[in-house]
């Protein structure tokens, strides 16, 4: 670990240059970001906002405060272009997962550097991209370079619950974000090698979303002492049974095949060669014998279909009388090419007899972006510059962010990380001590420096 910190270190320190005043001013504000406790409930992310929109204004910079409830606000800018192209949209969100109950080893909401690594609640999801992105829109004024592209800043709330931040500035602001022709935000990544080498750059091109659903048994109640034949959870638990066994059909979209491609670099290879060849399949119905390779480990599993899991369960009101109700929220992630109305009517048809099912709400599926295009093209020649090369590879998000939203209204946004970490500690946004090596920050600058130039140049 220490070798590949260090080799890190040292390509950062190759890629320095006079810009280095924005990568200062973007750690100063991710310093200043983190200490403002944002957690999501309740968010709170109005101060955030108003202090990301003083530092836009120091720079001469107009911002609009987009209120969306109490002490919620997200805040979007706009810098003019000449009109030849459609605008870019650079969007992060401000809200984080809480820490408490967490075992950190640090205070959560403080930065802190150790052993070659910056800690802190948001320093990889996502308050880094905030500042990074926040910066670079800074510098794009100070410069005055011309730009063929509008670029908007947009930095919302709430994206760890139900999105409503940039939901709401779709429904009631349209005018702010409409006109984007290409959105970058989270869901990407740069992973490492052992020997800190960029092994790979994934870009989000598609995302599973997030939509709950409530399985409800009902029975007869009455007194524990004489049970009946329709006690409500028995029903409901059978209900489940039947869901725990129910696989959805495989779906071989685009982006589920790249995920496959890249994923298999670093599955044992019996799994990695059945990876392969299903992503080389001309329709979506997977062999049995390369199924069973896939399915036997979970995160390919998730990778090729849509799934839905019990997440929470309750029922009953008192321990000597029966129940009259007993309920399950039921979460599913969605590829996009499956729609809710047929995920909801095949949950129906599994609880046929035993329990209804109601959407607890409907979010709605954003569909899957292109693959190749101008977007991967800037990619592949940012990871060029800064990431030695790395492949490109469009990826499928098992999580869900708010690209989902920006997908469904006409935005093809697009999934990019910025800060470059070791492969077995890439998933620890919402845990204890999140954080990444202090080394990828200033590549994180000018990756997305170099993505936003020859989008907007």
């Amino acid at each position: 670990m220490r070798t590949a910190l260090i080799a890190l270190l040292l390509l950062a320190s190759s890629l320095a240059h006079a810009a280095d005043v924005t990568t200062t001013e973007a750690r100063t504000l991710l310093d200043e970001l983190v200490a403002i406790d944002t957690s999501n409930p309740p968010g709170n992310e109005e101060k955030a906002a108003r202090h990301i929109a003083a530092r836009l204004k120091a720079a001469g910079i107009e911002s609009t405060l987009v209120p969306f409830g109490p002490g919620r606000a997200n805040v979007v800018a706009r810098l003019k272009g000449d009109g030849s192209k459609r605008p870019l949209l650079l969007l992060a969100h401000l809200d984080v997962v809480g820490a408490a109950g967490q075992p950190w080893t640090v205070p959560p909401f403080k930065v802190t550097e150790k052993d070659g690594w910056m800690y802190g609640r948001g320093v990889t999801d996502d308050k880094s991209w905030a500042a990074i992105a926040t910066a670079l829109f800074v510098e794009l004024k100070r410069s005055k370079e011309p730009l063929h592209r509008d670029i908007i800043l947009a930095l919302t709330g709430d994206e760890e619950s139900s999105g409503g931040g940039v939901r709401y500035i779709l429904e009631h602001r349209k005018e702010l974000l409409s006109d984007a022709e290409f959105a970058l935000n989270e869901g990407g990544g740069i992973t490492l090698d052992s020997s800190g080498k960029a092994r790979l750059v994934s870009l989000g091109t598609a995302e599973k979303t997030f939509q709950d659903f409530a399985l409800i048994a009902r029975g007869i109640g009455g007194h524990s002492s004489v049970p009946n034949d329709e006690n409500a959870i028995y029903r409901l638990a059978r209900a489940l049974d039947r869901l725990a066994a129910f696989k959805f059909p495989t779906r071989l979209t685009p982006s589920v095949r790249e995920s496959l491609r890249a994923a298999a670099a670093t599955q044992p290879e019996a799994r990695a060669r059945a990876m392969r060849a299903v992503a080389e399949l001309k329709g979506d119905v997977i062999p049995a014998a390369e199924l069973a390779l896939l399915d036997a480990h979970p995160p390919v599993r998730a990778m090729t279909r849509t799934t839905c899991v019990a997440t929470m369960t309750n029922g009953g009101t008192r321990d000597n009388a029966l129940p009259v109700e007993a309920r399950a929220t039921v979460n599913c992630r969605i590829l996009p090419v499956d729609k809710v109305e047929w995920v909801q009517d095949t949950l129906r048809k599994i609880a046929t007899g035993l329990a209804d099912v109601e959407l607890v709400p409907d979010v709605g599926i954003g569909p899957e972006v292109s693959v190749t295009g101008p977007v991967r093209d800037a990619v592949a020649e940012a990871a060029k510059l800064v990431f030695d090369g790395a492949p490109v590879v469009a990826r499928i998000g098992l999580g869900a962010s708010d690209s989902r939203f920006l997908r469904k209204a006409g935005i093809a946004a697009y999934g990019v990380g910025l800060l470059a970490k070791p492969d077995e500690l890439t998933r620890n946004a919402h845990g204890p001590d999140e954080g990444a090596p202090i080394a990828s920050f200033p590549l994180g600058v000018q990756f997305l420096r170099q993505i936003v130039k020859t989008l907007a140049q």
